[in-house]
């Protein structure tokens, strides 16, 4: 071979070598920009799964009160809530004009403004986060804690919501939360709300408990409010003239009274009416007791009570609450006083006598309950098992501490009275006017009571009956004393509630757009 040859067959190795050399260098970026790539597609791959997650959107800040940062979970819950009112407003026959079947966004609430229902609702949900939030941050400057019968509280109420997701077959309490409260609820979130809401509930009471009056302000109200506050003991008897307002024909048909045939019949139960309740108002001058008048005409009686005790508050929108009123009234005295219902052909005759105004200064009292269920229409059997839980629930205190905070604990784990298991089943101020069943309010205003007492007590006569378990707490001033405290420091603890947060504007954060 030749030495330009050689030389060439070299020069042509050498190329060839730094060809692939550059193909082999090529071929190692483009596998590390591909390895880049895949890298960044998996972090947009995990990001839009965190993303649609709700990863992010969850740990924003949509309100910001008073310093306190809220996520977009707490404010749906509020929202939630505000839109449910409305809802219930409606079942109940009240014409908002919200249609729950569309976007709130997408529906006027006020045409003057032009605010959306969903305005609406986020605007009284940021509102009522907002008092709750104040009410909270002046509990701790003070270092208020919430008693054990508030965490008590607590806990049940997220049982309560873990049997209804059970009950409604959530695959489990973080699903129903999301469901019902939104994709961001947690259970941890709906937890500490539950916590914020109750702290604030008793710590406001709290408050409103410690507020005192003296003599002089509670006789001044009294001097004041004397009809509401004294007790009026009368009868009353209501005499009804009402019609069909259709007739069966020659046929067996049920057809319309026309206008005229309506007016006459009415006038005809009118004058019958008048005519009974004159006969009852002349006995009753006469001398004739009540309750044998009640006796007498009972089938001719809409409804009769005699011989009642009431506070004067309890029957200020009767019809006949102002002649009772009256100072000037006097014992046995009689009136008849008519009413047009509302309902079309109905009209009232009501015979009313009074026995006495007196202002009541019997001492009234203060108890805790647990009621036992046994049903609404119990057999004897169900109400034996109720009473059986009953008494091994007060043997179970019993035999521990036995003191009112724990009892308090106990009503708020056991009690099927909603309307006193948040304060642990108490009820101040239990007198012969607070419409409690006759057997209850006998053991509470026994004059042997004592604090600490115990026992049960049967109920056949409320929605809900059973047994109840009685711890007695203590005497208490007279049901107007009571009434005219409570109304006083009612009226100075909602000046309280403004005053913390009146002035106090949330503000709102990004977070807010994942509110819907």
């Amino acid at each position: 071979m030749s030495a330009s040859r050689e030389k060439q067959n070299r020069q042509g190795a050498t190329y060839a070598q730094r060809r692939n050399n550059k193909a082999e260098e090529k071929s190692n970026r483009m596998h590390k920009v591909y390895i880049v790539v895949g890298v960044i597609l998996a972090i947009l791959a995990i990001a839009l799964l965190v993303w649609d997650n709700g990863f992010f959107q969850k740990r924003t800040t949509a309100v910001t009160i008073d310093g306190e940062n809220f996520t977009p979970a707490t404010v749906q819950y509020y929202y939630h809530s505000a839109m449910l009112t409305t809802q219930r407003y409606a079942q109940m026959g009240v014409n908002t004009g919200f249609d729950s079947t569309k976007d709130p966004k997408d529906q006027i609430q006020d045409e003057n403004t032009g605010t959306t229902w969903y305005d609406y609702f986020l605007n009284q949900a940021i509102d009522q986060l907002t008092q709750v939030t104040m009410v909270n941050h002046a509990a701790q400057k003070e270092g208020y804690t919430l008693p054990a019968e508030g965490q008590a509280y607590v806990e049940s109420a997220m049982k309560s919501t873990e049997q209804s997701a059970r009950a409604n077959n959530y695959s489990s309490l973080e699903s129903f939360l999301r469901t019902n409260y939104g994709a961001y609820m947690t259970e941890k979130v709906y937890k500490d709300i539950l916590t914020a809401q109750t702290t604030a509930n008793y710590y406001a009471q709290d408050h409103q408990n410690n507020l005192t009056y003296s003599d002089e302000e509670l006789e001044t109200y009294y001097q004041e409010n004397k009809n509401a506050l004294d007790t009026f003991n009368y009868s009353v008897f209501t005499v009804q003239a009402s019609i069909e307002t259709t007739k069966t024909d020659e046929e067996g048909n049920s057809v319309d009274l026309t206008d005229e045939e309506k007016q006459a019949a009415f006038d005809t139960a009118k004058a019958q009416a008048q005519a009974t309740a004159q006969e009852i108002q002349n006995k009753l001058a006469a001398g004739s007791d009540a309750a044998d008048l009640s006796e007498e005409y009972s089938e001719q009686l809409y409804s009769s009570s005699v011989h009642q005790s009431q506070m004067g508050s309890s029957f200020s929108s009767s019809s006949y609450a102002d002649w009772l009123y009256d100072a000037a009234r006097q014992a046995g005295e009689t009136t008849i006083v008519e009413n047009d219902q509302s309902d079309s052909y109905v009209y009232n005759y009501y015979v009313v006598q009074i026995d006495s105004r007196t202002r009541d200064e019997a001492a009234t009292a203060d108890v805790r309950h647990i009621l036992i269920s046994a049903g609404s229409n119990p057999t004897d059997e169900q109400f034996a098992q109720a009473e059986e839980k009953a008494q091994s629930l007060l043997d179970s205190w019993k035999s521990g501490s036995a003191d009112e905070e724990s009892f308090a604990v106990l009503a708020v784990e056991n009690t099927a009275d909603s309307g006193s298991q948040e304060n642990g089943g108490l009820y101040t101020g239990v007198s012969p006017y607070s419409g409690f069943i006759a057997d209850f309010t006998n053991w509470c205003l026994d004059s042997s009571r004592q604090p600490g007492d115990t026992g049960l007590v049967k109920n056949t006569g409320s929605s809900t009956q059973g047994w109840h378990i009685m711890y007695f707490v203590g005497w208490n001033d007279p049901a107007w004393k009571v009434t005219a405290k409570s109304t006083l420091a009612s009226e100075a603890t909602q000046e309280w509630y403004s005053g913390l947060y009146a002035d106090v504007e949330a503000e709102r954060g990004s977070g807010i757009q994942y509110v819907k």
